[in-house]
C-alpha cells in the first residue's frame, strides 16, 4: 500500500451524510440491492443530489473502508466523487474492504482503468486501521493515543450491526464460513461472526445476548464438526439463540433460526439441538452459498428490520 492520504492526518470536525438513508430516522432507508439503486439513482437529481459534498469530494482523497459495497457499487460512488472518468488521475481515492480484495475482476479494473485508487490488499477495514495506527505511534511515539489503545485493545469487542446475519460455527469449518460470508457480504448482506470467540469475563454473555438481540438472522452452521457432546463456543451461541427465539420480540410467523448444513450430516443426528432439527435446513456443500440462498437470506433480513423500524 502506497502512504496514507494525507488528510488522513490532520482531520478536523467531519460532516456525515446519510447516503443511504437512516433507519433511526426514517423507514426510508437501502437493505436489498434494489434499495441501494434506487438510492443512488436519486442522487442524480437535483432534489436529492448532495451538491455541497460532491464539490468537497470532487478536490479530497475518497476512502473507502469497510461499505462492503459490489463492484458496480464501488466503482459508481468513486466516479461520483471524481465528477469526471474514472481513469483521470488528479486524485488518489482509497479502499479498504474485503468485498473489493476478494473481487479480482474489480481490482483488475481499477488497477488498468483508475491508476488513481489505491487498493488495500491485506485485509479488511480493521487491518487497515490498525496499519493506520501503527504508523500513526511509529510517528508520534510519545503520543498518549498509543497507550489508550493498547489499553482498549485487549476489552474492546467489535459490535454487531442491527439487523446483521449472526454466523455460529465450529472453528474448524471456518474456511466454508468464510465462502459463505463472503458470498454474503457481496450481496450487501451484513454478516456478523466472532473468529476469536469472546473469552469469560468482562460481560462475554451479556455482549453476546446483546449481539443476539441485534442481529436479524442467526445462522448456526452445522456439520460433523459440532456433534461433538464437548461444551464449545458454539453451543454457548446455540442455546443463547434458542433462548432468543422464543422472546416475545420475535413473531410467530418471523424466521430467526436459519439452520445451513455444510457437509452430508443428517437432519435427525440426536447431537443437536431438536428445534434446529425441526425446522427447515439449507444445504450448502463446502459452505458455498446459492443465489436463492442468497436472495433468501436478504429478504428475511429486510422483513426483520422493517418490523424493527414499526414500517410494517
Amino acid at each position: 500500500m502506497q502512504d496514507l492520504p494525507g488528510d488522513l492526518q490532520s482531520l478536523g470536525a467531519p460532516a456525515v451524510y446519510h447516503l443511504i438513508g437512516k433507519l433511526s430516522a426514517t423507514p426510508a432507508y437501502a437493505v436489498t440491492q434494489e434499495d441501494l439503486i434506487e438510492f443512488f439513482h436519486s442522487l442524480q437529481s437535483d432534489t436529492h443530489r448532495p451538491a455541497q459534498l460532491f464539490q468537497e469530494l470532487s478536490s479530497r482523497s475518497l476512502l473507502l473502508l469497510g461499505t462492503r459495497f459490489t463492484g458496480w457499487l464501488t466503482s459508481f460512488l468513486m466516479r461520483m466523487s471524481k465528477r469526471q472518468r474514472l481513469s483521470s488521475d488528479d486524485k488518489t481515492d482509497y479502499v479498504a474492504d474485503d468485498s473489493v480484495s476478494h473481487d479480482e475482476g474489480l481490482v483488475l479494473f481499477l488497477e488498468r482503468f483508475s491508476s488513481g485508487t489505491e487498493i488495500f490488499r491485506e485485509g479488511g477495514a480493521v487491518n487497515f486501521v490498525n496499519e493506520l495506527h501503527q504508523r500513526w505511534t511509529e510517528k508520534h511515539p510519545d503520543t498518549p493515543l498509543q497507550d489508550t489503545a493498547q489499553n482498549n485493545a485487549v476489552s474492546s469487542r467489535p459490535e454487531i450491526e442491527p439487523g446483521a446475519v449472526f454466523l455460529s460455527y465450529a472453528s474448524g469449518d471456518w474456511p466454508a464460513v468464510e465462502k459463505l460470508k463472503i458470498g454474503l457480504e457481496q450481496s450487501g448482506v451484513d454478516v456478523f461472526f466472532d473468529r476469536d470467540e469472546l473469552q469469560p469475563g468482562n460481560d462475554w454473555e451479556g455482549k453476546l445476548r446483546r449481539s443476539l438481540h441485534q442481529c436479524s438472522l442467526f445462522v448456526p452452521v452445522i456439520s460433523r464438526q459440532t456433534l461433538t457432546p464437548d461444551r464449545r463456543f458454539f453451543r454457548v451461541e446455540w442455546n443463547l439463540a434458542l433462548e432468543e427465539a422464543q422472546k416475545a420480540s420475535f413473531s410467530s410467523k418471523a424466521t430467526f433460526l436459519l439452520p445451513v448444513v455444510i457437509d452430508d450430516t443428517t437432519i435427525d443426528n440426536p447431537a443437536l439441538p431438536a428445534k434446529f432439527r425441526a425446522i427447515q435446513w439449507k444445504s450448502l456443500p463446502a459452505g458455498v452459498p446459492t443465489p436463492e440462498f442468497v436472495a433468501r437470506v436478504k429478504q428475511l433480513s429486510r422483513e426483520h428490520q422493517l418490523a424493527r423500524s414499526g414500517a410494517v
